[in-house]
Parts: C-alpha cells; structure tokens; sequence
C-alpha cells in the first residue's frame, strides 16, 4: 500500500510539472537562455509565453525567430527580453512550378543553417539554457544540439508535434522523404539526448519515454490560457466592437451596427442616452476559431455545416420563425487563407456573415471573451498533440 507522503509527494510533483518552464527547468536568477523559433515569433504563443516566464523569474532571454506579427506588449515591454529576427531565407515566387519549391528546399536549409549558426555563435552571449520548439525539425534541432555542445548550453526541447507528421501532410504520406523521415532518424538523433524535454501532453510524454527512448528529464506542460482569457462584460463588449467596427478587417459588419432612437449600437450591444450598456435583443450569435490556415485544419468541415445551418434558416422563415444570425470570425495567418476565402467568397448565405481577420496578441483574448462559441477544427497529425487552438 502506498504511504500518504508518497502520494502526496507524487501530487505535488504533478502539479510542478505543470508549471511555467523557469520553474521546471532553470533554477537560480541570472541565467542567459536563447529561446529559438524557427518561424514568425509574433504567431508563436506557447514560445513566447515560455520567454516571459523566464524573463519574469530574473534570466536573460535572447528571443530568436522571424519578423512578422507583432509579438505580445510584455515581450516587447521586458528588459530581460531582446529579440533577434533571422533573416527571412529566399523563396520562390508563389506561383512558380511545384518542382521549383523542392529545388530551392536545400537550399533555403543551408541559408538556415548559416544564419542559425552565425547568431547563436557569434551574435549573442554564450547562452546556459538553448530551448528550441519542435516542428520544425530541420535544421533547427540539429543547430541546437551541435550549438548547445560547443557553448557547453544545456538544451531543452518543446515538443509541439513531431516533424515528420506534418511533412507528411504537405508531401503525402508515401513520399520518399516522408518514409525516410518517419524512421525518426533525424529527430530521434538530434533530440533524445537533450537535457530536458516539455511536452503538451502526457500521451506525448509517454510516447517519448516508450518509443523514443529519450534521456534527461521529461516534463509536461500543458498549454493554459493566463488570467486575461475571461468573459468581458457588456460594457467591455461594446468598447471592444466600436473599435474593431473602424477596423477595415470588419466592413462587412457594418451592415449591422446602427443608432437609432438615440442608443448607439455596436455588433452586439447598444450603449443608451443614461450611458447603461445592454446586450443588443437581436443581437447575431459570434462564433470564433482560430487557425494557422495548415493542412491539419480541415475548414471546409465549418464551411459546410454553415451552409446547412443557412438552409435551415431559410426553411424556418418560410414557416415564420427564424434562427438567429451567425457572425463566423476566424482568426490568423497562414499557407491556405487565400484558398479558404476564396471557398468562403464563393458561400452566398444570408443568415451567416464569414470573416477572416488578423487580431493582435492583446485583442485576441478581447475578442474571445466576447464569443458565444469557439471552434478548433485542429486534427493531430501525430494524434499525441493538443495545441491551444480557441
């Protein structure tokens, strides 16, 4: 029979594996940790989160990725913080040949791997701590792991996924790169001996400890949204909408807002001529998901279902009653948004407005306290991650 000290021993180490990376991985104040994005660190949450963390618990942080979005106020607010933007490597154009992409694929990894090493060697201070997320896999764990060994760094690795899953959704599962890399001989290497490993779920942790064999210390980390992701109220709801209504993102809303009888009314609330605010009775019902517009997001599912949900409201007015208007919001950047809102401008629905927008770090929980409903339509190309997707 386990004792009650053991059991409880066990609880309280659960629940620091579930803890914020400096308190997991980096003990002592004044550590220099380079934290690297092999993408836009302005759409990469879960890293940026990571930095504050550290940054908060006194360590210095070279924050590495790309220019892009707009990173969160206290990454660009913390003194503790300096971030490095890699040059973007050379692409082809986006219409050029399918076969022009692979050509240049080598060749942007060697442009990758030049620059990684340059900054990580020869730009920043020698660093104590080198985290890096993966996907992507190439080069990014192999410029860690060969940069941790030469700076004597200890690494730690952010397993997100696993690269040769998502490779598979952009080449298919039977490509010659794919079964090469679904041997996990470029991951596995460069990754199992780092020093610790976070994961975002325990299945991914097991799978790891099982199948993987990694040494060093593994540790979940579940993503968690940080206090500011709450329900606003009504008055809130309405500031937040007058100011995105002036957003040119969100024209074809206008439709909906007016002032009439001396209220002023926003999308979904009226403010009155006493100054109350109240929730607007015809007010349409918002529904937001959010997206890297990727292959493992299937949104011709959502759009689907929103054509019937327009038919059925069709159908119910014919017989005088009506369902109540849907205003659809996703949120984000990435490969396939062209294509989705060319699907969406294709839609001719009347009781459903579909908008696609870019929200900052900072509106982004706004808007989603503000929501009736949030959709994640994320499919785990490994079937072991569970990204924070709403």
């Amino acid at each position: 029979m386990k004792s009650k000290s053991s059991s409880s021993s066990k609880a309280r180490q659960r629940k620091a594996n579930r803890g914020s990376i400096a308190e997991t991985n980096v003990r002592g104040a004044g550590q220099r940790v380079a934290v690297l994005v092999l993408g836009d660190i302005g759409r990469s949450p879960r890293m940026q989160y990571h930095a504050l963390s550290l940054a908060k618990a006194g360590h210095s942080v070279d924050l590495i990725g790309y220019p892009g979005s707009t990173p969160m106020e206290g990454i660009l607010a913390s003194p503790n913080i300096t971030i490095r933007h890699l040059p973007t490597p050379p692409q082809p154009p986006p219409s050029a040949p399918r076969v022009l992409f692979y050509l240049f694929a080598p060749l942007k990894v060697v442009y990758q791997l030049v620059v990684l090493f340059w900054t990580i060697l020869a730009t920043i201070k020698r660093p104590d701590f080198i985290l890096v997320q993966n996907p992507p896999a190439i080069p990014t764990l192999l410029v860690a792991r060969v940069c941790a060994a030469i700076t004597r760094a200890r690494l730690v690795i952010d397993w997100h996924n696993y690269g040769y899953t998502i490779l598979g959704l952009k080449l298919g599962p039977d490509h010659p790169v794919v079964s090469l890399a679904r041997r996990q001989v470029f991951e596995q290497f460069f990754g199992k001996s780092a020093y610790a490993h976070l994961c975002v779920t325990d299945a991914m942790a097991s799978d790891l400890r099982s199948n993987w064999g990694v040494s060093g210390k593994l540790i979940v980390l579940h993503d968690k949204a940080p206090r500011h992701f709450r329900r606003l109220d009504t008055a809130e709801i309405h500031k937040l909408w007058t100011r995105l209504l002036a957003d040119s993102q969100f024209s074809q809303l206008q439709l909906h807002t007016s002032d009439e009888a001396g209220a002023v009314e926003s999308l979904l609330t009226s403010r009155h001529k006493d100054g109350t605010v109240s929730m607007r009775k015809d007010r349409p019902m918002l529904v937001v998901s959010s997206t890297s517009w990727t292959a493992d997001e299937d949104f011709s599912i959502l759009l689907e279902a929103l054509a019937l949900y327009d038919e059925a409201a069709i159908v119910l007015k014919s017989q005088g009653e009506r369902l109540r208007r849907l205003v659809v919001l996703i949120t984000g950047k990435g490969p396939l948004r062209g294509f989705y809102e060319s699907e969406i401008a294709r839609l001719q629905l009347g009781s459903v407005s579909i908008v696609t927008a870019w929200l900052s770090a900072e509106d982004y929980p706004l808007l989603l306290g503000s929501a009736d409903l949030g959709i994640s339509l994320h499919t785990s190309s490994s079937g072991l991650d569970l990204p924070m997707k709403v």
